[in-house]
């Protein structure tokens, strides 16, 4: 069974990546090493700044479901998580979670050949597991190694792949399909680090889940109060969250779906 899983995953994994890379073929070169040739703003200059969401039905029901689930289980740990810890505390715990997902934003410069910032990366790992009591403390930023966290999707963002289409997956939220190897594996199976012991993972992993709701409660609160769509409001904030993070070279341009009726997508609610 696990081996079928990981052959799925694997499968729907380059699926994703063949979709969002493939395209025009006559791209034109580029220097790694220039950091102004990734100085690029998405949405502004490229004028598509909208969610490309075509299967909205679908991840309208998923929605439900999680949101059902989250009401009824998640919302409550969070609330729960919130009563008995301060703000100190939280931001020990946060603290541990980001130096433990140090090492994939190593790994991530390094397959973007930004080796510089992959060994600011790296030390600052190194110095705040052992000075920082494995990463209670945030000793780094003291002196100044305080590179942006990487994901494979921003790795893929960075080589030119573009977010791809929207999806709505039961239990993990939110995720572009550019995004979908960080949701599904990486994300929540952390790394190596904690791999040799399950039920560390596991337990990790729980706690996480449990602190990041209790980071977005409010937030989450405010949207469902104020959002006339409860789902687009999330859509659109999430999109715009992560696209602001990334860097795209110079030369690339969002894909245009031809074979896609956009306004169909946008008049759902009138089928």
């Amino acid at each position: 069974m696990n081996v079928c899983m990981r052959f799925l995953l694997g499968a729907l994994l380059w699926l994703v990546i063949f979709n969002a890379v493939a395209g025009d073929n006559n791209r034109p070169t580029y220097k790694l090493a220039e950091d102004d040739e990734y100085k690029y703003s998405y949405g502004i200059d490229n004028r598509c700044n909208e969610v490309y969401d075509p299967y909205e039905k679908l991840n309208r029901k998923i929605f439900i479901f999680n949101l059902t689930l989250d009401r009824l289980l998640l919302k409550p740990l969070a609330l729960g998580y919130n009563a008995v810890t301060n703000n100190y505390i939280k931001a020990r715990v946060g603290s541990v979670f980001e130096n433990i997902s140090t090492p994939l934003t190593t790994v991530n410069y390094a397959l973007q050949m930004r080796f510089n910032d992959g060994m600011r990366s790296f030390w600052r790992f190194l110095i705040n597991t052992t000075f920082g009591v494995g990463g209670l403390f945030d000793v780094a930023s003291k002196i100044d190694l305080t590179p942006s966290p990487q994901t494979f999707s921003d790795t893929l963002a960075h080589a030119g792949a573009d977010p791809g289409p929207y999806l709505m997956l039961p239990f993990f939220g939110s995720a572009m399909g550019r995004d979908i190897f960080d949701t599904l594996l990486l994300n929540n199976g952390f790394n190596f680090m904690v791999g040799m012991s399950e039920n560390l993972n596991f337990s990790l992993t729980g706690v996480k889940i449990v602190h990041d709701r209790a980071m977005l409660l409010s937030f989450s609160d405010f949207m469902e109060q104020n959002s006339i769509d409860y789902y687009t409001a999330v859509r659109t904030a999430i999109f715009q969250n992560r696209e602001s993070k990334k860097q795209y070279p110079k030369w690339f341009k969002c894909r245009s779906y031809k074979n896609v009726d956009v306004n169909k997508i946008r008049s759902y609610n009138n089928d």
